[in-house]
């Protein structure tokens, strides 16, 4: 029986070791939520401690997972003194826990614009997408039984093999393509999860294999019209040149949906066959893409420089007697996971250093932590 789970590729790189991908599950993000005891302080959906903010409850400005981590190094010696006062012991973090972490956040929808149903509502019909696909009955299966409506990556699998159809459909009748934002894909699911008689189901993220992915991203045909950096190639586009923003998994769907038509015409012309993607293909895609670097936010390394200094890490981490770690080592492995790993595993001694020497805990603000990456990495 196929699943429909909620499937992605959370990237990790380790310390002391070559950069690798590891497999992020929302279950197990959940259960590590529980066993290490974060729910005393925190709620998720209302459930849990009240002392601290809902870990469910998404921000109305955009989050990216360098917010995430920038709010965790922010707060994160006011967490230990709380966890102090209560007796929990401060949880040594390991990647794949951190990995686990994230995907949970990723399965709630932690990182994507919140939705408006009243909005969907309005993309729903003047879309029209109404005209075969109602409220309910119609010649298309209703809205309400769209069982992709909480999932983005099987959601734009959908979308994507229904793309097909629907512009041979366009064409016929010539109205026009009805591209959509990410923003509208949002409000559209949104929409779609309310509605009478749609099914509740609880968010899952399973990890896929990346490299699936590679063979599918050459199988499906996308190297034909797309590289994923490296030179330029005449008549490509290069997937990994954009600017400095985070893409969230919607707005790859929406990319996809919007482009459908001129990938279509194209392989048309070019008498290409695109097929379908089938059981767990998107989600496979989805991973390649995501040890990519598809996803990663890009932060300015000029400003990364500044925030290293005014920081003072050079003090302890290109100083051997201080013991701390040569960051160079881990050049190009950074991520926003991987220094949370690292706050959660080696934080509270460097706190302890810190005010031995009399320095203040380091704060960040605005995108310093996804500048620092950048800067780690160059």
């Amino acid at each position: 029986m196929r699943r429909t789970t909620f499937s992605v590729l959370v990237l990790l790189a380790a310390p002391l070791a070559r950069a690798q991908t590891h497999p992020g599950d929302a279950r197990r993000g959940a259960q590590l939520l529980e066993q290490q005891h974060c729910v005393l302080c925190h709620s998720i959906r209302g459930a849990g401690g009240k002392s601290a903010p809902d870990l469910a409850r998404r921000s109305l400005k955009a989050f990216s997972p360098s917010l995430l981590a920038e709010t965790m190094w922010n707060h994160a010696p006011s967490m230990w003194q709380a966890m102090a006062a209560r007796g929990i012991p401060i949880p040594s973090l390991e990647p794949p826990d951190v990995a686990d972490l994230f995907a949970y956040f990723y399965s709630l929808h932690y990182f994507t614009p919140p939705g408006d149903a009243a909005r969907g509502k309005a993309v729903f019909i003047s879309a029209r997408c109404a005209n075969c696909h109602a409220a309910a009955g119609g010649p298309g299966p209703p809205i309400s039984q769209w069982k992709a409506a909480g999932d983005p990556i099987e959601w734009a699998q959908q979308m994507w093999n229904h793309s097909s159809g629907m512009l041979r459909e366009v064409e016929k009748r010539g109205i026009r393509w009805p591209e959509l934002n990410a923003q509208q894909m949002v409000d559209l699911m949104t929409y779609a999860q309310n509605l009478p008689g749609a099914a509740a189901r609880p968010p899952q993220l399973r990890f896929q294999d990346p490299g699936v992915g590679a063979k599918l991203f050459e199988s499906k045909q996308c190297a034909r019209c797309h590289t994923l950096g490296g030179p330029a190639e005449p008549g490509k586009i290069d997937l990994l040149r954009r600017a400095e923003r985070f893409r969230t998994l919607l707005d790859f769907a929406a990319a996809m949906w919007t482009h459908g038509p001129k990938i279509h015409r194209r392989a048309r012309e070019a008498d290409i066959e695109i097929p379908a993607f089938q059981d767990y293909e998107m989600a496979h895609l989805l991973a390649y893409l995501f040890d990519r670097h598809y996803f990663d936010e890009r932060g300015n390394a000029s400003r990364g420089a500044r925030v290293y200094r005014s920081h003072r890490c050079p003090a302890c981490h290109e100083t051997v007697e201080a013991g701390a770690p040569q960051l160079s080592q881990f050049r190009g492995q950074f991520t926003s996971l991987l220094l949370t790993s690292a706050l959660w595993k080696h934080g509270p001694r460097m706190l302890a250093e810190m005010e031995k020497r009399g320095w203040k805990w380091p704060t960040f603000t605005g995108t310093e932590m996804a500048d620092l990456i950048a800067y780690l990495n160059r």
